[in-house]
């Protein structure tokens, strides 16, 4: 049986993968094997990463999943307690699985599943057997949070039966099983919602014979990095009689033979690298005899290092490893990765980092990579205004295969943003997609191209101590709100220090800015949003959903006077008054600001 030790890619900040694997890549399991999400999610605190291969290559992430840690533990060798808490001696789970998996402990269901929004990807072969140790969020019946098991993506082809109205809480609120009735490549999701994982089992339907392979934890001694693989002999079945087997293995990937060497201890390896077992038939004298046909297995030695961390003030950025005398790499921009721990930038970057280990004369290994936006910008300190501009034309090849009609494109697409007051990163236009109701939505009319907001991330700074008003045109219909304590019902998703606000509803309609006391201050059209935000750096970016946000305008104008000490043209706010800020009466006595809905002023 092997045991994963997964390959774990720390993020910081908006990252996303740099090894994109597809299903292709995906290795097909031909032996049991154990996956324990904790080791790939890293306990629960990493976010998994579309494209990346884990499991030793035997498992696919094919969205960009996430995770959970307030979702319990699974444990294969569990024993229930009483309402004191006292162990019962009961299993959960019977004898001989707790015998078998027990060794492995308990884990949080860390990796959250989600129907088809979440899925993973694998590649079993004909009778084999999937394991899955779940927390359900309890339900039962029709309502079963279970896996959806199929051969697409898309979970419209499903393997296995959605629960059914008799479909107990027991055991599937934690133990749901699945046998392969021939090869597939499969993914999974899961029926009615959010299911949390916390092993996934594979019973292979191996040959008799077959050894079962565990390849232990990556371990640090005596200045060297190691795992340990530890091979255990099982019976053979011939002629009616059980016999037991001795296994020869390869450590250069080659297929053992009877004349390579023959297990007898563990086997630590320094470097990355494959073992192969083979079985052959004891009869009686320790040594290997006639061959087990097809009772093989394998040993994937693989080694995974946290990436380091970026830390920067303002340009000065600082790269930073856990572990002892690694070596630092980064890169930004269109460079590629320069060794070094500090350098300064002149301008914003999205800056990827990682480290390079040596392992003695063994290897060197890479780590995993991590990325951070690192905002070089000067505070916004008057009106500044991005509009976008560029011609649509008919895309062709878009068009020929599309089931709604003419698709439009961008040609000569454009932005008006300083660089020093803005960092857009993944810059993309958009076009009304439909030409007969295109005037109903250009905004202003006649206007083409937009903004569109699936992967662009629009970054800006407030002066500290001020505020600043903004105003963002979308296409009719096209803007998403936020649930802001200055705007709500009414913002495109913004994320401000890495807070991250809700996002529900489309736009309908026109909108009412109220001040405290109720009253209307401004009546927005549908496609128009306003808001205020104080000091710091902010992003606009897209929250959720499929739809895209394509986005017109966005004004940010500074906001004078808003403080007591703030300037306004000559004048500075009386010590006592009224005025408006982020939309809200706000009232100053005796040099204190007090807004109307929070502190009662006597």
């Amino acid at each position: 049986m092997k045991k994963l030790f997964t390959l774990i890619c720390a993020l910081v900040g908006l990252t996303s993968s740099v090894n994109a694997a597809t299903i292709d890549d995906v290795k097909q399991c031909k032996h049991s094997y154990v996956l324990v999400a904790d080791e790939w999610t890293n306990n629960g605190t990493v976010r998994p990463g579309k494209g990346n291969l884990f499991g030793d290559g035997f498992f696919l992430d094919v969205t960009g999943g996430s995770v959970a840690t307030n979702k319990g533990n699974s444990d294969p060798g569990e024993i229930l307690k009483d309402e004191t808490g006292a162990p019962t001696g009961e299993l959960r789970y019977d004898a001989a699985f707790a015998e078998k998996y027990g060794e492995y402990g308990a884990h949080y269901n860390s990796l959250r599943l989600k129907k088809a929004q979440d899925v993973i990807a694998m590649k079993v072969t004909a009778g084999s057997k999937l394991i899955f140790l779940i927390q359900g969020n309890n339900k039962s019946g029709t309502s079963a949070r279970i896996p959806c098991i199929a051969t697409d993506a898309k979970l419209t082809k499903p393997l296995n039966e959605k629960p059914g109205a008799d479909f107990p809480a027991v055991p599937a609120g934690f133990l749901y099983e699945w046998t392969a009735k021939d090869d597939y490549t499969i993914y999974i999701g899961s029926y009615n919602g959010d299911m949390f994982v916390g092993y996934i089992i594979v019973e292979a339907n191996e040959a008799p014979g077959t050894p079962s392979v565990k390849v232990g934890d990556q371990t640090f001694e005596n200045g060297l990095w190691y795992r340990e693989v530890i091979c255990k002999p099982n019976t053979y079945e011939l002629w009616g009689e059980k016999f037991n087997t001795v296994v020869t293995y390869t450590t250069d990937g080659t297929t053992p033979t009877a004349d390579s060497p023959k297990y007898t201890e563990p086997i630590k390896c320094y470097k990355e690298q494959t073992l192969k077992f083979q079985a052959f038939v004891d009869y009686g004298d320790g040594n290997p005899a006639d061959i087990c046909e097809g009772a093989d297995n394998d040993g994937i030695v693989s080694f995974s290092f946290n990436a380091p961390t970026i830390s920067a003030e303002g340009g000065n950025v600082t790269i930073t490893s856990e572990y002892e005398g690694a070596q630092n790499f980064y890169k930004y921009g269109e460079a590629d990765y320069a060794e070094g721990s500090s350098f300064t930038l002149s301008e914003s970057a999205t800056v990827t980092a990682m480290s390079k280990i040596k392992n003695g004369d063994y290897a060197t290994f890479e780590t995993a990579s991590t990325s951070k936006d690192v905002y070089v910008l000067n505070p916004i300190t008057e009106e500044k205004i991005i509009t976008v501009s560029g011609t649509a034309v008919v895309d062709e090849e878009a068009t020929a295969t599309s089931t709604t009609g003419t698709i439009y494109k961008i040609e000569d697409g454009a932005i008006t943003a300083d660089k020093m007051d803005f960092f857009v990163k993944n810059l993309e236009f958009g076009a009304i997609a439909n030409a007969s109701t295109a005037a109903q939505y250009q905004v202003p009319a006649g206007q083409e191209a937009y903004i569109k907001m699936n992967a662009t991330n629009i970054s800006f700074m407030v002066a500290q101590g001020e505020t600043a008003d903004v105003h963002v045109i979308c296409s009719k219909n096209a803007c998403k709100n936020i649930d802001a304590e200055e705007a709500k019902d009414r913002q495109c998703k913004v994320n401000v220090d890495g807070t991250t606000y809700g996002c529900d509803d489309m736009l309908t309609g026109t909108y009412d800015i109220t001040d405290a006391d109720g009253n209307v201050v401004e009546t927005l059209p549908t496609n128009e949003i306003k808001f205020s935000l104080g000091e710091g750096i902010h992003t606009f970016q897209k929250f959720s959903g499929t739809g895209n946000i394509l986005i017109s305008s966005i004004k940010i104008t500074p906001v004078k006077g808003t403080g007591i000490n703030a300037v306004n043209g000559e004048n500075k706010v009386a010590q006592n008054g009224k005025f408006i800020k982020n939309n809200r009466v706000v009232i100053v006595k005796n040099g204190a600001e007090f807004s109307v809905t929070g502190a009662q002023l006597k």
